[in-house]
């Protein structure tokens, strides 16, 4: 009697624990079927244009990051310019910190760059300084920051018109040196008078000569 008491004890438990193994397999109530797995700069999803007109922007992709519910593209960017209009030009680097490519983009209002996390204005860059540029997966611009709203996206400048633009602009020169001997740099202070002090040194020493033959 205590030894079928004991089995029917000991198969109840092996039962129970099976079924609670196979409870425990089961995925819990709302997840998933599916993650998406993470995109990769091979993956990534660039739009048309970027991907006809900048296709070495493309390659030079640092990785590809999620934030603010999509994909962004990170790209290293160096700064080298601002224009008075608000423009501000960045070469891209590859992998290997070498310059590709030289973008141009009309900022959004209110944008900013971010070194080292600290938001900086563009005006307030340094040609040594580089920052990190997002392109959002399958649009067309450049935030500062991934995850940046739609307001805070870059429009990217076509190279043709940025080109076109800047060559319309004089360059600034430097102010003219003088040029000529040391007689030529000299200021003509005494204008013209000089010659009415000649004709009458002149006539002074005529009239002395004149008077000297009288005596003789």
């Amino acid at each position: 009697m205590n030894r079928s008491i004991a089995t029917r004890f000991t198969l109840s438990l092996l039962a129970f624990a099976i079924a609670g193994s196979a409870a425990a397999q089961q995925p819990p109530s709302g997840f998933p079927d599916q993650r998406e797995s993470p995109r990769t700069c091979e993956d990534f999803k660039w739009s048309a244009d970027m991907t006809s007109a900048h296709p070495r922007v493309v390659d030079a992709c640092q990785e590809a990051v999620f934030a603010g519910g999509e994909h962004w593209a990170r790209l290293s960017a160096r700064f080298v310019r601002t224009a008075s209009d608000g423009r501000v030009v960045f070469s891209i680097q590859d992998r290997n910190d070498r310059v590709i490519e030289e973008v141009t983009l009309q900022t959004a209002p209110g944008q900013v760059a971010y070194i080292n996390d600290r938001a900086t204005p563009f005006a307030n860059l340094r040609t040594s300084d580089s920052i990190n540029l997002y392109v959002p997966e399958g649009r067309y611009g450049y935030a500062t920051q991934a995850g940046a709203p739609r307001e805070q996206i870059a429009v990217l400048v076509p190279q043709e018109q940025a080109r076109t633009e800047l060559a319309a602009v004089p360059p600034r020169t430097a102010s003219a040196a003088p040029q000529g001997g040391i007689a030529d740099r000299l200021p003509a202070t005494a204008g013209q008078t000089y010659w009415l002090g000649l004709a009458g040194l002149l006539s002074l020493l005529g009239a002395l000569g004149l008077t000297l033959v009288r005596r003789q």
